[in-house]
């Protein structure tokens, strides 16, 4: 009895090299919902090497669907903008290892309270949130938000 190899053979199918991909951002109205339920994480402030930083890193972990951010140290002015990467629509919630996470470290206590208004691609804000360093934790990340206006 003669047998029959059979071998298996890949068929090619008709496939574009790159296959259409489609977005993972989010609709903006669950963007500001899931930023509105963690806006208690949305700074962190660390005591590192003899230096305090702040962190924002919750923010930019959801930046697609955030225009800009305004901030202020020590006041409420929101005088500056952080730089936002740009929304990479497949990937949105990583962050790129070239962002800015922290601030320039300064001495510490030198930041008492930073001050933080999103503006969202449909021209909306939240309100002013200042944010506040814990005391006591040594150099564990921590902050806390102290007030809204």
């Amino acid at each position: 009895m003669k047998r029959l190899a059979i071998l298996a053979v890949p068929m090619l199918l008709s496939i574009p090299a790159q296959a259409e991909q489609q977005s993972r951002v989010m609709p903006l109205e669950q963007v500001k919902s899931i930023l509105e339920a963690t806006k208690d994480s949305w700074v962190a402030y660390r005591i590192y090497s003899g230096r305090q930083y702040y962190y924002v890193t919750h923010l930019l972990s959801w930046r697609c669907g955030i225009k800009q951010v305004r901030y202020s140290e020590n006041s409420d002015a929101l005088d500056k903008t952080w730089p936002l990467p740009e929304c990479n629509k497949l990937i949105p919630n990583t962050i790129p290892d070239d962002a800015k996470i922290h601030n320039k470290p300064g001495k510490i206590g030198s930041i008492k309270t930073l001050a933080i208004q999103l503006e969202f691609d449909d021209g909306s804000t939240t309100p002013v949130r200042i944010y506040e360093p814990c005391e006591g934790v040594g150099e564990a990340t921590c902050g806390y938000l102290k007030e809204e206006r």
